[in-house]
């Protein structure tokens, strides 16, 4: 069977991108790859408008054999899938929606009802909705009106070394990702800033810099024992993780960071924010720490309890590494995306064989203005 995947391709900048690296470097006898750029990776406009093109092209002339996986963010890539989404549907070619995004309830929440119906077509007209953990199953079920029955669990998943080698001193704390307000850097910034650091510790804000108002680059200028690296590619980000010791990412908002599941593979020890599917993956105090998303002292007590205590950071990162090989290896994705996208194109082919007026109506979802919005994630939580 023939897979399309829709999204930036393998290579581009960002967790989708590094997903679809890790995804096209496995193997299948069931299901071939092919990626489809859309547009939203980093580029000149004219290029991507000219891959949004050429993937609208694709839509229009594809196979109803084959099974599209579209990989969804807010903001423009909702919109960009929306409209091959539109196009698969006129074709009956089945398609799986793939939500990555942290900030999604934020982002549905804001639109006008017009837009929400919409992006609510986009996923209730989808064969299956993959989401990365349950509590993001149970927001698309509730939020967006997705069936229970069309939600497919299919949490990221990293390549790690068979064995880990001995770090040297000092502690080396590791930030992977866009620095910036969103992921935290300012609250771990501040943070480090009150730890006595010299000679105990370094931190390493591994990731491009987002800093529109400059208060970042305040931050990590008036800091001691602080590195910046800039965007790395997976080969430098594996060496990275080859020296660190503790993961840190203070995220306002995730969903399943490749960064937590990356530093867990290479036996890192997590402290992260219960935001997204983390809690999840992280049990505070067993193979990770958790701190509130905002809070300066709790993450700088977390910080230097690790760094103070290596018998424990050596418990924590061993206990990490362990949950990771056993949930989130490269090593089993593989044939549970198969399994994915072959459910799809039974659901789908089970839809087209039922009458229309026996189909199961999704109605009952909606309110007025055209949302069924119960509940968000904010801050780790669900209101």
């Amino acid at each position: 069977m023939r897979i399309r995947i829709v999204g930036p391709g393998p290579g581009s900048a960002g967790g989708i991108g590094v997903m679809a690296g890790y995804l096209q470097s496995t193997h299948s006898t069931r299901t071939t790859l092919e990626f489809v750029e859309s547009g939203g990776a980093p580029a000149p406009t004219a290029l991507r408008l000219m891959r949004f093109a050429r993937a609208l092209l694709q839509a229009a002339t594809a196979d109803s054999a084959e099974v599209w996986v579209l990989a969804v963010s807010s903001g423009g890539s909702t919109w960009r899938k929306l409209m091959v989404s539109a196009i698969l549907r006129a074709r009956k070619v089945p398609y799986v929606v793939h939500l990555h995004s942290g900030g999604y309830p934020e982002f549905f929440r804001t639109l006008r009802p017009v837009l929400q119906r919409g992006v609510l077509g986009l996923y209730r007209n989808a064969a299956l909705v993959a989401v990365l953990g349950r509590g993001w199953g149970d927001y698309v079920q509730k939020d967006l009106g997705v069936l229970p029955s069309r939600t497919f669990q299919m949490p990221n998943a990293v390549p790690g070394p068979d064995r880990i080698g001995v770090r040297q001193s000092p502690v080396k704390v590791l930030f992977a990702g866009r620095v910036g307000a969103r992921k935290g850097a300012d609250s771990l910034l501040e943070a480090w800033s009150r730890m006595e650091t010299v000679g105990r510790a370094v931190l390493v804000l591994a990731g491009d810099v987002d800093d529109p108002d400059g208060q970042i680059t305040t931050l990590v200028e008036s800091a001691r024992d602080v590195q910046t690296t800039g965007w790395l590619g997976p080969a430098a980000m594996v060496e990275q993780m080859e020296h660190a010791q503790i993961l840190v990412l203070p995220s306002l908002a995730e969903n399943l960071p490749l960064s937590l599941l990356e530093g867990m593979a290479w036996g890192l020890a997590p402290v992260v924010t219960p935001v997204g599917a983390v809690p999840e993956v992280v049990q505070d105090g067993q193979n990770g720490l958790l701190v509130p998303v905002g809070d300066v002292d709790a993450l700088r007590a977390a910080l230097d309890r690790l760094i103070s205590d290596a018998d424990q950071r050596s418990r924590i990162a061993t206990s990490a590494r362990h949950v990771w090989a056993e949930r989130y290896s490269l090593s089993t994705y593989r044939p549970r995306f198969d399994d994915m996208v072959e459910k799809a194109a039974h659901m789908h082919g089970q839809q087209q064989r039922t009458p229309k007026g026996r189909r199961r109506s999704r109605s009952r979802w909606a309110t007025r203005g055209g949302t069924a919005s119960r509940g968000v994630f904010r801050k780790g939580k669900r209101s």
